[in-house]
Parts: C-alpha cells; structure tokens; sequence
C-alpha cells in the first residue's frame, strides 16, 4: 500500500470519526456529559493513535493500552465486559463509535432500539462516563508535604504478621533478659 492510500485511508478514517462524534453530541443520553466535545477530540485521537492501519476497528489489547493513554486503568476482560454490555458487540475488534459508547458509559438511541428488537435489554442504564475524573488517579509529593490532612499511604497497609515460631533459633527462644 502506498503513502498516498494510507493518507487517503487515514483521512476518510478521521471524516467518519468526525461524523460519529457529531452523532454523539446530538444525541439525547449524551447531553448530561459535561465538556462532551473535548472527551471526544481525547478520544478520536487516542484511537487513531492505536489504529495504525486506519481500518477503523482496534482489537481489546489496543482498546486496553487506549484507555491507559487516557489515564483508564481497568484490565482487559473489565473493558471487554463493558464493552459488550455497553455495545451489544461481541466480536473481537471494536469500531470507533464502540469505542466511545464503552468510555462514555451510555447507550444510543439507536442502540437501544436494536438491543430491544433484538430480545436484550434495551432499557437506558446511566453508567459513570469513564473520562471524568473527580480525583486524580495519585497524589504527588509535593500535595502531601503541603496537606497533613492526607492519610500517609503507609497507614493503609496492614501490621507485619508476628514472627513464626520456625523462624526462630532455639537459642533465641531459650534465652533469658536480666531484669531492669
């Protein structure tokens, strides 16, 4: 394939992500998402950034390390599950507008039609927008040494277990202190 396909690919590729996303913000599940505009630029250019070969559909191993680039931290088999509760796919690529609804959290109108045609569920679940942030994902030095408030990170971890009894020598446990 020649420079001048893949540019062409390319650029039909990012005309028909530009036309989902124009979908996306018309669509009535998706008007509570605050900044839904900008989370969709994230979006279109994290997934052009793991489709290199500009089909359109990326397999779960780049939607996994897509949605670590997009500070999502989930294993593959919980962004597969969202996927396809989300979706309604069961393949093993995703297309860009699956892409979306799974991060988005919600399904299409027209989504939702076809899943209630089809027999499954087709009722409107409001899940969490993945690209929402309410805290940050970790807490610098810096945020610490200026808030005591914060818990020290050592303070979750639990208290060593006690020694075992086979880890020690007979002499330490025969041995006797003097009285202070």
């Amino acid at each position: 394939m020649s420079l001048g396909d893949q540019l062409q690919r390319r650029a039909k590729l990012q005309f028909q992500i530009d036309h989902t996303n124009k979908e996306y913000l018309e669509d009535e599940p998706f008007h509570d998402i605050s900044n839904l505009t900008v989370k969709l630029e994230k979006l279109k250019s994290a997934f052009l950034r793991h489709d290199p070969t500009s089909n359109g559909e990326i397999d779960y191993t780049s939607f996994h390390a897509m949605a670590q680039d997009l500070g999502i931290f989930r294993s593959v088999a919980a962004l597969q599950e969202r996927a396809q509760d989300v979706t309604g796919n069961t393949r093993n690529a995703l297309s860009y507008r699956d892409c979306a609804m799974a991060m988005l959290g919600r399904r299409s109108t027209m989504c939702q039609r076809i899943m209630r045609y089809s027999g499954k569920n087709g009722n409107f679940e409001n899940r969490p927008c993945w690209l929402d942030r309410i805290k940050p994902l970790y807490v610098s030095r810096l945020e610490v040494t200026l808030s005591p408030s914060l818990p020290s990170p050592i303070t979750f971890l639990p208290p060593p277990p006690p020694p075992s009894p086979a880890d020690m020598t007979t002499t330490e446990s025969t041995r006797t202190y003097p009285a202070a």
